[in-house]
């Protein structure tokens, strides 16, 4: 029983992200565009804790091109990565890194 609970948790942590202060790690589970650049959704919408509009897409800006680069080539390749950001002052929470995490 013990091994089928940590089997659970383990397929659980693949699906969910893991949320900190101003990250969140995980898969991208959505991406759409909008004229000032890309959002981005991590696992079960989540944000880090200093993301406080309510909103659950973080937006990366048109100018961040390595950042759209590699946010889109990890959605491509269903890569997990970590996401670091800071509050924004529009709508969204700002995407500052974005980072592949290591397999």
């Amino acid at each position: 029983m013990k091994k089928i609970a940590a089997l659970c948790a383990l397929i659980s942590l693949g699906v969910n992200g893991a949320v900190g202060p101003s990250h969140v790690s995980g898969k991208i589970t959505n991406i759409t565009s909008i004229g000032s650049g890309l959002l981005v959704r991590i696992g079960s919408n989540e944000v880090p804790k200093n993301c406080t509009s309510g909103n659950v897409w973080m937006e990366i800006k048109q100018e961040d091109t390595a950042m759209m680069s590699m946010t889109l080539t990890a959605w491509t390749l269903g890569r997990d990565v970590v996401v670091y950001t800071s509050p924004g002052t529009g709508s969204y929470c700002r995407v500052t890194q974005v980072d592949p995490r290591e397999s």
